[in-house]
């Protein structure tokens, strides 16, 4: 079990009665309506099961992972090999945290580091919206809003990179994230699939299926795929209180921080 690769896959995952974000006024028409409302899950503490895939030039690895989240606040991720556990990772707001189990390192990063690592813009309400399918509050906040055939879009544009949210006008759930870096040419997409009530006689939905792909282009018409994650959840569930996320630093493992993220590039 190559640390990279789980680690890379870790932090691409960590990029969701309902609450709703609403951002304009509108009427429906032929199913389709021209007032932005989206379905975010309703929860304080989540938890999810699953299968992962991961693949790359170098390898193709399955997982099994389990999760959990406060929302907007931190979550944890075990990821295990024939019931054997790897990679467990802690991100919150400002910091990702993974203990590699069978290198016996431990990764201390910030998401600027996360983003040398990856080649591609990430922070913490992108890897919670890859699980629960939630519009990330950024978009939310500040975007510019358009009305297409079938979607709405929400961009939002600086010097350095463009992201764009696509949500669908008769289910109101979100689909698509799009995030293009300018510069270094990149592109990562999250497409969201297989949507369905989260319990039994629950009115909640979310995507039980995540596919991530980074790559690169400067559109996503033609960009070739260098990394890419599917996730397969067989399980979302509301908590009703708060859930345990252990994590520890064991004295004897080797911190990995950026400088020697830098070290080991540079090789």
């Amino acid at each position: 079990m190559k640390i990279t690769n789980l680690f890379i896959a870790s932090v691409l995952l960590l990029v969701f009665g309902v609450s709703c974000a609403k951002k304009s006024t509108g009427i429906t028409v032929n199913g389709k309506s021209s007032e932005l409302n989206v379905k975010n899950l309703d929860y304080e503490y989540l938890s999810t099961k699953g299968k992962l895939v991961f693949k790359s030039a170098a390898k193709d690895q399955k997982l099994a992972i389990d999760t959990r989240i406060q929302k907007d606040k931190q979550m944890w991720m075990s990821m295990r090999v024939a019931k054997i556990e790897g990679l467990r990772v802690l991100a919150t707001q400002d910091s990702v945290f993974a203990l590699d189990k069978m290198g016996k390192e431990a990764y201390v990063l910030s998401y600027d580091d996360v983003e040398l690592l990856l080649g591609t813009k990430i922070d913490y309400d992108l890897l919670q919206s890859i699980f629960t399918g939630d519009l990330p509050q950024t978009f939310i906040d500040d975007s510019k809003v358009k009305v297409e055939e079938e979607m709405f879009s929400l961009t939002q544009k600086t010097k350095l990179y463009e992201s764009s949210a696509y949500v669908n006008r008769s289910t109101q759930m979100l689909e698509e994230i799009v995030v293009k870096l300018k510069k270094e040419g990149k592109i990562a997409v999250v497409d969201y699939k297989d949507f369905k009530t989260i319990e039994e006689g629950s009115a909640q939905i979310a995507p039980f299926q995540t596919d991530v792909f980074i790559g690169n282009s400067t559109q996503k018409s033609d960009f070739a795929t260098q990394v890419s994650v599917n996730i397969n959840l067989s399980k979302i569930e509301v908590e009703e209180g708060a859930v345990k996320m252990p994590f520890k630093i064991p004295s004897k493992y080797k911190i990995v921080d950026r400088t020697e993220l830098e070290r080991r590039n540079l090789k």
